[in-house]
Order: structure tokens, then C-alpha cells, then sequence
């Protein structure tokens, strides 16, 4: 073979698709955020589970909001790091709001990168919903900084407590944050049913599409 040829070949050679290799990056990113997801629904799913048994729970009555011990302790070394100065109460609130607000951004992006993948209405709406959700962590995350409680929908804007019990309070933000955790799921999970049963393209932002079996 001539170096001529040799030189033809090489130029003719496919050259990998940037787009590919930044959509399956994004893929990846979406899945390592829903299964993240997931585990964070699971522990919401638990605690509003132990809230509507309460005594029958034996675990704690309903003027307490569940929390399983491994994500307790996190939250107080979180808060303890975050806040060193602050008392145990303040730390463990700062904790819980700055790891909520953290966990929810890394469910907003990985919904991003699934819609970026998949151009679905259903994941639209399911942005939607957790653009909304963290909308609420951030404003519960402000107000507990700096007016040392948090309030937002969740807590009836730092009322929940007046308008009923402690247990009507903890319930109630409970039951939210339960509700604004599951609606995206089923939404993000339709939108790729949809997707594998078109068998469609993925249309990318330079307008070409990437062949899905």
C-alpha cells in the first residue's frame, strides 16, 4: 500500500461526535442523580410513613420528624463544620436546610441533563416541579440563616406551629416535602418509557440526531 493511500485512509477515518461523548457525560450525570434521588426519596417515604403511624411506629411520636441515624449524623457534622460557633439547635437546623438545599440542587441538575438527553414534555415537568421544590430550600435555607427559623411553603411561612399543634407542624412540612419529592419521579420516569418505546432520536443543540436502538 502506498503512503498516498495510507494518508487517504487516515483523513477518511471517522472522527469521534464531541456531541456523543457530551451526551453520554450527561447520561451518566442524569443517572448517578436520579439513583441519588432515589435514596433521598426513600428516606422522605420513611419519615412520612413513621409520621402517619406515631406512636405505633416505636420509633418516635409525631411532634418529631424521623430521621434515620446515619442522615442524623451527617446533618450534625454538617451543621458542626458549617456553624461552629452556633448551639447544638441552630446547628443541627443549618445542617438539615444546607444538606436539603444541596441534595436538591444535585436532583434540578440531574433532571436537566435528563431532559438535555431526551428533549421530553414529561421531564419539562418534572423540572418544573423541582425548580419549584428548590425554590422552597432556598428560601427555607435563607430564613433559618438569617432569621434563625426557616419559613416558606412548607411551614405555613413560619406559622405551621401557630395555626396548630406541634404534631399538625411537623406533619404538615413532613407530608410537603413527601408530595414535592414523588411528583417529579413519576413524571421523569414517563418521559423515558415514552422515549424507549419511540425508539426516537435524540436531537441535539447543533440540530443533528443521535441514533437510539
Amino acid at each position: 500500500m502506498t503512503s498516498g493511500k495510507v494518508a487517504e485512509q487516515v483523513f477518511e477515518a471517522p472522527v469521534p461526535d464531541p456531541m456523543l461523548d457530551l451526551a453520554t457525560m450527561l447520561a451518566a450525570v442524569a443517572g448517578i442523580g436520579l439513583a441519588f434521588q432515589v435514596g433521598h426519596f426513600a428516606e422522605h417515604a420513611i419519615q412520612f410513613a413513621v409520621w402517619i403511624l406515631g406512636d405505633y411506629s416505636n420509633v418516635c411520636g409525631r411532634d418529631t420528624p424521623w430521621m434515620s441515624p446515619w442522615v442524623t449524623e451527617i446533618v450534625r457534622q454538617a451543621g458542626t463544620i458549617m456553624f461552629p460557633a452556633a448551639d447544638a439547635r441552630r446547628q443541627m437546623m443549618m445542617g438539615m436546610e444546607v444538606l436539603h438545599l444541596i441534595g436538591n440542587s444535585i436532583f434540578l441538575i440531574s433532571l436537566g441533563c435528563f431532559y438535555y438527553c431526551l428533549r421530553s414534555k414529561w421531564v419539562r415537568w418534572a423540572l418544573y416541579v423541582e425548580g419549584f421544590h428548590l425554590y422552597e430550600h432556598l428560601m427555607l435555607t435563607l430564613t433559618a440563616y438569617f432569621v434563625g427559623k426557616p419559613i416558606g411553603l412548607s411551614t405555613l411561612f413560619g406559622g405551621a406551629d401557630i395555626v396548630g399543634s406541634r404534631e399538625f407542624a411537623v406533619g404538615y412540612r413532613v407530608a410537603w416535602h413527601f408530595a414535592m419529592n414523588l411528583l417529579p419521579m413519576p413524571f421523569a420516569m414517563i418521559g423515558l418509557i415514552e422515549h424507549m418505546r419511540r425508539g426516537a432520536d435524540v436531537r441535539t443543540r447543533c440540530g443533528r440526531s443521535i441514533s437510539i436502538p
